[in-house]
């Protein structure tokens, strides 16, 4: 790969001729091996075969190409061009993964991941003493009946997939076959029956929450 300064990939990419077909291809090379070596070293626990790895690395590398050449124009020039492009490509690497991992996702796979999480929760933290451990127990219980008693399929699957796993609003919509906007209706009305309940209970979220307060 030829060396540029950040000046130098900035114009030799900003100008469609040779010099920006050169610049294109020592990018995707620069990339592709960074995130490839992302994958290898930093994912080895999603244990892909290194087919699939170079096959993955060269697609993230090529939508981040792409990424990079429409949006040259807002790089501005806080840190190396190199160090941008690395953070596209490796944030164009998560979101796939993500994706992916999401896709398709049961309702009973949800249900695993949801426990699971609650769990990670509850975890005891080596500074609370066994009082407050017991209460994020009995406050994750209390929520788990909540969401089970207030909402329907649908919109718990919203609740937990936005709130609880962090899943972006779009992925979560596929998921759900919906669009971003339906999906923003679901949350209201699933975050409305969840007040309701705690309005019935004489209970606040705040009240809900109080054993996590500092970690939520």
């Amino acid at each position: 790969m030829k060396r540029r300064t950040t000046q130098e990939w900035i114009d030799a990419l900003s100008q469609p001729g040779k010099e920006q077909d050169r610049a294109i291809a020592d990018l995707q090379d620069y990339l592709y091996r960074a995130v490839w070596l992302y994958l290898r070293e930093k994912r080895a626990s999603l244990k892909y075969e290194e087919a699939d790895l170079r096959s993955m690395a060269e697609d993230f590398a090529q939508d981040a190409v792409l990424t990079i050449v429409n949006t040259i124009n807002t790089f501005r020039g806080d840190s190396r061009f190199t160090t941008w492009a690395y953070r596209i490509v490796i944030n164009t690497a998560v979101s796939e993964l993500r994706r992916r991992r999401y896709k398709n996702l049961s309702l009973e796979q949800l249900e695993e991941m949801e426990s699971n999480a609650f769990q990670n929760i509850v975890r005891a933290d080596p500074e609370d003493d066994p009082d407050v451990t017991t209460e994020k127990r009995e406050a994750i219980e209390q929520l788990r009946r909540i969401l089970d008693e207030s909402l329907n399929e649908r919109q718990r699957y919203a609740i937990v997939s936005v709130y609880l796993l962090e899943c972006s609003m779009q992925e979560t919509a596929e998921q759900l076959e919906t669009n971003v906007n339906n999906l923003y209706k679901l949350l209201h009305d699933a975050r409305k029956k969840i007040k309701q309940h705690l309005d019935k209970h004489h209970m606040s979220p705040n009240d809900l929450l109080a054993p996590f307060r500092g970690q939520w």
